[in-house]
C-alpha cells in the first residue's frame, strides 16, 4: 500500500508505480469515486457500470458468488 500526503492546497502527487501504470499516458483524464472513505481512480473513458467487479483491484477475481438470501443470513457466531 502506497500513502500520499495532500497538501494545504488540496493537491496530492501520485507515486511512479501508480503513474506507470499501462493505460495511464501524460495527459489521461481521470474519473475519481468516492466509495465511503475509500476513492478510486480509474480512466474516464472506461466504460461505466454500477457492478462492483467492474472496479478492479481485490474485486475483479472475486471467485465467490453469493446470492440476497445468502448475503442477508443472520451469522450464527455458535456454528462451527
Amino acid at each position: 500500500m502506497t500513502t500520499v500526503s495532500i497538501s494545504p492546497q488540496g493537491q496530492i502527487t501520485l507515486p511512479d508505480d501508480v503513474l506507470n501504470i499501462s493505460t495511464w499516458k501524460n495527459n489521461t483524464e481521470l474519473t475519481l469515486l468516492c466509495l465511503g472513505d475509500m476513492v478510486v481512480l480509474r480512466p474516464a473513458h472506461y466504460d461505466k457500470s454500477d457492478e462492483i467487479n467492474d472496479l478492479g483491484g481485490f474485486f475483479k477475481n472475486n471467485a465467490i458468488r453469493l446470492t440476497t438470501e445468502e448475503l442477508c443470513k443472520p451469522v450464527d457466531l455458535h456454528e462451527e
